[in-house]
């Protein structure tokens, strides 16, 4: 084995051990349906009675989800909800209470910047439609994973990285995702803040591509967007990607100053409260 193939070979061992772990805090699901005459997938997470908070169990089961769209040979494009209309509140709080240490904090950066980043490589549209109570947290960092954003015209939908609320910070890949899209100084504001906007104010800053009022107007805007030639459509993807790419390093500095966080003070006392919920 050559120098540079051990470490590779270490991180997917981690991965191995992580994905165990992980699988083992259960709550909710993530589902998937393809459909091969448009081309389009629906991954929704489903984890209603806590407005989709992604659960241990829950991360494992979008990296196999991933999976098997990276597979799919006819898609292209992939529309991602919540069930109930909410699409994502962040991470599950039970699960976080259950792995609050700098170790358990790193072992979910680590896994859910793997996720996100096979997210992110898939050769087919993204699309996140946001709608219900938003999207918080971890669920913004989801968001922003996508390739583009839809959000409800709802008054109540919000999105929000309100990390700083919990005593931590974005920690599976947000920071760099959200610079990369709205700039530096508007990125640190949101951050900073915890702000949680609704979709006229997101939309102009350009954090979300567009308002919307209804899961069908996402599947046809998401239809606009792939009507041309597969193949074309795919060789668009894979060189964006291969662009985006270039500045990844950023991501393992991101873990290991959220690691200490995770799991600090400041993040169990907002553990044992609502904090992450309020305006």
């Amino acid at each position: 084995m050559t120098n540079e193939t051990k470490p590779r070979s270490h991180f997917f061992k981690s991965l191995f051990y992580i994905r165990r772990e992980f699988s083992q805090y259960a709550g909710g699901s993530v589902d998937l349906l393809l459909n091969d005459e448009t081309g389009i997938a629906q991954l929704c997470f489903n984890h209603p009675e806590k407005k989709n908070a992604i659960s241990g169990k829950m991360m494992v089961e979008l990296e196999s989800v991933i999976e098997k769209l990276e597979k799919w040979k006819k898609g292209k494009g992939v529309l991602i909800y919540g069930a109930d209309n909410n699409f994502c509140s962040g991470g599950d709080l039970d699960f976080a209470r259950k792995t609050s240490s700098s170790e358990g904090g790193f072992k979910m950066a680590t896994f859910m910047q793997h996720v996100l980043g096979k997210l992110q490589d898939l050769p087919v549209i993204t699309v996140a439609f946001i709608e219900g109570s938003g999207a918080l947290g971890g669920g913004a960092e989801i968001a922003m994973a996508c390739d583009f954003r839809l959000m409800s015209n709802n008054p109540l939908t919000g999105i929000g990285f309100v990390h700083l609320k919990m005593g931590i910070i974005p920690a599976w890949g947000g920071n760099y995702m959200l610079q990369t899209i709205i700039g530096y100084q508007a990125a640190l504001d949101l951050i900073t803040t915890a702000k949680i906007l609704r979709a006229e104010e997101a939309k102009k800053i350009g954090l979300i591509n567009d308002s919307i009022d209804s899961f069908n107007q996402a599947v046809d805007w998401l239809k606009e967007r792939i009507k041309y030639d597969i193949s074309a459509l795919r060789a668009a993807k894979l060189v964006a990607n291969k662009i985006r790419k270039r500045d990844m390093d950023i991501l393992d500095e991101e873990k290991n100053i959220f690691a200490p966080l995770w799991g600090g003070v400041a993040n169990k006392t907002a553990l044992s409260t609502k904090i992450k919920h309020r305006l």
